[in-house]
């Protein structure tokens, strides 16, 4: 039987994806993102959090989650004009990587696709511990796999919008150094899903992780839950390349260089899963910048992995919006272009066009 992708709009072949940015944030609500730190709000002056050009340095070094006016939720022109600048350039479709708790209304993300034209795919899922609507906080995995495959069959909302794909987090670490159970539980159901679908599994992994847990994560997945390794994409492990405690030796010792390390990548990659650079065009200075990525990303495509990674920004408010002065959609498509100096000019098809499509198909 034929393969497809599951799009807001209704099933596509997986030919008619085309250039993707395979992670991104669509009209999603990321007050639950910031919970845990929105007591810090009270100490910023109100007229700070405005979008306005002489805030946006510090909006988008990582204020703009305490301001109303970078938040995307309901905002469809805004993201119709993100995915229209996005279109300019070639592109074609947008992953949007809003688990509950951050996703939008299905109706909304069918409007924002209907208005563009653009393939908009969704997911069904749960973000970290401390970023779940309460109604799923403590739920164990049998809770959980019910609660996605609910969404998978019948629809998002009650509507007839389905997901795409399946999404998690596991990066909190406990004060034993342990990975969180609750989130190792959704990584779970949707491993079994995952089993019995053939939808992909796409991981949020972040900081403070060592490169043991990302190991363990992945281990949790093909070897105790037998996911074949095709379906799983462990995101933002461009994150990794140069970590941020690197950061002080470089400025304590004038000797000391600043690079990247793909060991612990090409570890994972040689396990057969998808991972993801996901963080272009990033104003986090505690993160690789876009060329420490790239020269990351040109050292593993140079040794092979070019059939096993996927490219977005993972914008999630307004401040980074190409309709705010700042990339939007559009950065990884302009830094790309520099792997045709390096002889790497075949692998621009696969890490926007060929990847997606493989890893959204089922």
């Amino acid at each position: 039987m034929s393969k497809k992708i599951t799009t807001v709009l209704g099933d596509i072949p997986p030919e008619e994806l085309g250039y993707t940015t395979a992670h991104e944030h669509v009209l999603a609500d990321i007050t639950l993102l910031g919970r845990e730190v929105m007591h810090h709000k009270g100490n910023i002056p109100a007229e700070m959090l405005e979008l306005r050009m002489e805030n946006l340095a510090s909006l988008r070094q990582g204020m703009s989650i305490f301001s109303d006016d970078c938040s995307l939720a309901g905002d469809i022109d805004f993201a119709v004009a993100e995915f229209k600048a996005f279109q300019r350039i070639g592109g074609r479709s947008v992953v949007d990587a809003s688990p509950i708790g951050l996703r939008a209304p299905a109706e909304l993300l069918k409007e924002a696709a209907q208005r563009s034209g653009i393939h908009l795919v969704t997911c069904t899922g749960i973000y970290y511990a401390a970023a779940r609507p309460d109604e799923y906080i403590g739920k164990d995995d049998r809770f959980m796999y019910e609660v996605f495959k609910k969404e998978i069959e019948n629809g998002i909302d009650g509507t007839d919008v389905k997901p795409g794909f399946l999404k998690c987090a596991v990066n909190t670490i406990n004060k034993d150094g342990s990975l969180e159970k609750s989130e190792l539980d959704a990584l779970r159901a949707q491993a079994r899903l995952s089993n019995e679908t053939g939808l992909s599994v796409h991981v949020h992994t972040g900081y403070p992780m060592t490169n043991e847990h990302l190991y363990e994560v992945v281990d949790v997945a093909l070897k105790e839950c037998g996911m074949n390794p095709d379906r799983l994409l462990m995101m933002h492990q461009d994150q990794f390349l140069r970590r941020g405690n690197e950061n002080h030796a470089y400025l304590a010792n004038p000797e000391t260089g600043r690079n990247v390390n793909t060991d612990y990548l090409e570890k994972i990659l040689d396990q057969g899963v998808y991972v993801g650079f996901d963080s272009w065009g990033t104003y986090v200075t505690t993160l690789p910048d876009d060329y420490d990525r790239l020269k990351g990303l040109i050292a593993i495509l140079k040794k092979g992995y070019g059939s096993q990674i996927v490219c977005g920004h993972d914008c999630s408010t307004k401040a980074y919006g190409k309709t705010a002065g700042s990339y939007g959609y559009t950065r990884f498509p302009e830094m790309l272009g520099q792997l045709h100096a390096f002889g790497l000019s075949e692998e621009v098809r696969k890490l926007t066009v060929e990847n997606p499509a493989n890893l959204l198909a089922y």
